[in-house]
């Protein structure tokens, strides 16, 4: 295995972990609608995750852990998706924002952060934002720009 290997390894393993975290709040109000299949449709092809991971991921998400060692930019990226998991079928659910908590928690975001993070994305309306304009609403947040 060459070294260019290794790193679509892990990177891979990052995708798989991002892709079942988002799985984890589709699923945390025990069903997974419609939209939100559609999502997670998108993000996987975004990830280039495969059916059988699909569908193994949609199963089992717990099994897969969250991997934590991302840069700051990399995070915001990832919480974005999540975000658009949560709003992805627009009824944001109590269940998927307490998810989105252990989760951004796990994504190592500052501790005595976390709840203004989530707060502030949670009332973001996500409509034309794009990827760039959350993360620097997310930098900014944080006193990082």
């Amino acid at each position: 295995m060459g070294i260019s290997d290794l790193y679509l390894s892990i990177g891979q393993q990052r995708n798989i972990s991002h892709f079942a975290n988002i799985v984890r709040i589709a699923k945390s109000d025990n069903q997974i609608s419609p939209e939100e299949i559609e999502f997670l449709g998108k993000i996987s092809k975004k990830y280039n995750i495969s059916e059988e991971q699909f569908k193994d991921i949609i199963k089992f998400p717990e099994k897969i852990p969250t991997i934590a060692h991302l840069d700051c930019v990399e995070r915001i990226e990832r919480l974005y998706d999540l975000l658009g998991m949560v709003k992805a079928d627009q009824h944001v659910e109590e269940q998927e924002i307490l998810m989105l908590r252990r989760i951004v928690t796990g994504l190592a975001f500052p501790l005595n952060r976390v709840d203004m993070v989530v707060d502030h994305s949670i009332a973001m309306d996500m409509d034309g934002v794009s990827a760039d304009s959350f993360t620097d609403s997310i930098l900014k947040l944080l006193k990082m720009r």
